[in-house]
């Protein structure tokens, strides 16, 4: 049980946890309010709000950003002012001005079957949200577990005997990598 309460701790340590339940869009932070005990909250949520400040700095949204797409048919029988009037209404001022908050205090959004990871990479939602998308798609990138690298990494030892100290770092990179490609299949048949 020590173990597991170890390793449980360590998520608090991190902010991406909370922030991949928070950019799902069936959970949103509605889940975390509902789930988590409020003293448990508070400090993982201004992490998460200072890893997205983090990316906000880095992205410069638009001030408007789309909310509708445009429908070329119905563009025909309209004249010029209908068309600009008509695309005034396609644009809608964030609320709060922060992508974040608007995000966030949304309703929880069913997907389907689709992975939250699918649906961030929609043109509607890099559209409506650039920099929260942009952080989304970086942190639900993130496999799950470690099981792949850490045996790629133990299979190194096996690489690297005692005669074959010497090797650079490069070299045993590229060997390994090599290896993992080999016996995945995802090599090009020219390299090998």
């Amino acid at each position: 049980m020590e173990t597991f309460e170890k390793y449980y701790n360590k998520t608090d340590d991190s902010p991406l946890y909370a922030a991949a339940l928070i950019l799902h869009p069936n959970r949103r932070l509605k889940y975390i309010r509902a789930n988590w005990k409020p003293r448990w909250q508070k400090p993982v949520l201004k992490k998460v709000k200072d890893l997205w400040a983090s990316y906000r700095e880095k992205a410069s949204p638009p001030f408007i950003s789309p909310v509708y797409e445009k429908q070329p048919s119905q563009d025909k029988d309209l004249d010029k002012f209908d068309r600009i009037a008509q695309s005034l209404g396609k644009y809608t001022r964030p609320v709060s001005q922060d992508e974040y908050e608007d995000y966030c205090n949304g309703e929880p959004y069913d997907i389907g079957k689709m992975s939250a990871l699918e649906w961030w990479c929609e043109d509607q939602q890099r559209q409506r949200w650039p920099g929260l998308s942009c952080m989304a798609i970086d942190i639900l990138s993130i496999p799950a577990m470690s099981d792949e690298p850490e045996r790629v990494f133990s299979g190194a030892r096996r690489t690297i005997s005692w005669d074959r100290a010497q090797m650079g770092a490069e070299t045993i990179e590229m060997v390994e990598c090599l290896k993992h490609w080999k016996r995945n299949n995802t090599t090009p048949d020219e390299i090998l």
